[in-house]
């Protein structure tokens, strides 16, 4: 692997510990992006978040490409190719959203022997950290 695009993304093999069901199922709602997932065989098993305004849950167990536009389906093909071949792990795009910017990041899911197992697609409205700039290391809550 290595052909994220982003340092830092992808897959890795550095854990400790575990969670319980509950525990992931908490820490997914709790992430400050929002997710969904189709099996290696491209079934959208998985979703979370507004930000999926046209996902509903009648969309799992259907092929991801059902709960995409028309227009989005060549790329989505592409990507899911490229994941399984090896050659990628990662695609980012950007869309503007009512004046919201949203970061959009589509990543292969891999288990610890680099099999792919899936794509998961990650949402984050990343409007009001487009202009940081330098370091915060102090709490500013005032």
């Amino acid at each position: 692997m290595g052909h994220q695009t982003t340092p830092g993304a992808g897959p890795s093999s550095e854990r400790a510990g575990s969670l319980t069901p509950q525990q992931m199922d908490l820490v997914i709602r709790h992430l400050p992006l929002q997710v969904s997932i189709a099996d290696e065989n491209d079934i959208l098993v998985y979703w979370h978040g507004d930000l999926f305004e046209d996902c509903e849950e009648r969309w799992i167990g259907k092929h991801v490409n059902d709960c995409h536009a028309p227009g989005s389906r060549p790329t989505i093909d592409r990507m899911i190719r490229e994941f399984r071949a090896g050659t990628k792990d990662e695609a980012v795009f950007r869309r503007d959203e009512d004046g919201r910017l949203i970061l959009v990041r589509y990543v292969a899911v891999r288990d610890d022997d680099g099999t792919y197992r899936g794509i998961m697609e990650t949402m984050q409205d990343i409007t009001d950290l487009r202009f940081l700039h330098g370091e915060q290391l102090e709490l500013d809550w005032e």
